[in-house]
């Protein structure tokens, strides 16, 4: 005989409506439950009857945007992917700004504990794994998925572009035109992310790929990307190409290697990673390395429908591909 629900919800020693809750993939259950009525149900190979996959048109996703605020930058690009997957689908969305302070999260704690009409998946952008409302997520059992972040040890699914791949295109192409004295350039308050520590230790390993010791006076951190520029080429006159840990800090560079007097490209070299600004009228254009962050939004919101949709899908991971965009701002370095 198939086993049944109740079957589960003995073993795993719950209510049936917990097990319900459970493979329903509802919020309210304990992550401690959750699990012990997932492994139940595995050891009796219980499975949910499969659920139409029409999109409910009630169905709502929460957008959790980590750095408080209106989203900016390369998350305009991601928002513009969600929301032409859920207008499509007729999927509504909650945006939610948390800048990881108890104020700012008060309306999101509300939402992913019940409190209100919680959503039925949770996606994240611009988040680092200690945000307080991932793990309020994570802790009740939502759906997740994640953008531009990759966390193998955590059980929820990731969108994201290859930050490695990136950095990598843009130190090979400067590595190409032939420049030997490279800089890596951010601003200080940049340290406290992820991809800051990813681009910097692959700036640092394709140096000694190259066969090149990674000098530290080349890494230049400051307030912001202008004085960085200006510190470096104080510093070090001989550097011949700066890349920069995204768009916006290259283009701080810019200027500020303009007040000094040195020019962009003739004098030295920039490239960053993003594709999302340019500099003002009067600069070259950016070379950078960019990727579809339309893509990106609209792959997370259509991951994050198929779990809730789909029990039997428990997490992924996607990539979408970068690529070198060549402009203005990079060219072989200077003689002598």
């Amino acid at each position: 005989m198939a086993p049944t629900m109740e079957d589960v919800a003995r073993l795993a020693g719950v209510s049936k409506s917990t097990v319900s809750l459970v493979l329903n993939r509802k919020p309210g259950v304990s992550l401690e439950l959750r699990r012990a009525v997932e492994q139940a149900a595995a050891q009796l190979g219980y499975r949910l009857k499969s659920r139409p996959r029409r999109l409910n048109r009630a169905r709502t996703l929460a957008v959790v945007y980590g750095h408080g605020g209106q989203p900016t930058g390369i998350y305009l690009g991601y928002l513009d992917g969600i929301r032409a997957f859920t207008q499509q689908a007729k999927i509504n969305v909650v945006l939610i700004a948390s800048e990881d302070q108890e104020d700012a999260e008060e309306l999101g704690a509300h939402l992913l504990r019940g409190e209100g009409m919680a959503p039925d998946g949770v996606l994240f952008m611009g988040v680092e794994r200690d945000n307080p409302l991932l793990a309020l997520a994570e802790e009740r059992g939502y759906p997740i998925v994640v953008l531009s972040r990759y966390w193998p040890d955590r059980k929820m699914s990731f969108v994201t572009q290859d930050h490695h791949e990136q950095a990598n295109l843009a130190i090979e192409h400067l590595i190409g035109l032939g420049h030997r004295r490279i800089a890596f350039l951010a601003r200080e308050r940049d340290q406290r992310y992820e991809w800051f520590r990813i681009r910097l230790e692959c700036y640092k390993e394709a140096l000694k790929r190259h066969g090149w010791d990674v000098e530290l006076d080349l890494i230049a951190l400051a307030p912001d990307g202008a004085e960085a520029a200006k510190q470096l080429v104080a510093r070090r006159p001989d550097v011949t190409a700066i890349f920069a840990v995204y768009d916006a800090r290259a283009i701080e560079a810019m200027k500020g290697l303009k007040e000094v007097g040195w020019r962009v490209p003739e004098d030295i070299s920039v490239i960053a990673v993003d594709d999302t600004k340019q500099p003002p009228e009067g600069f070259p254009l950016l070379t950078t390395v960019g990727f579809s962050q339309f893509d990106l939004g609209y792959l997370g919101a259509e991951v994050l429908v198929k779990q809730i949709e789909n029990w039997e899908i428990s997490h992924s991971y996607m990539v979408v591909r970068s690529r070198l965009i060549e402009r203005e701002s990079c060219t072989e370095p200077r003689s002598g």
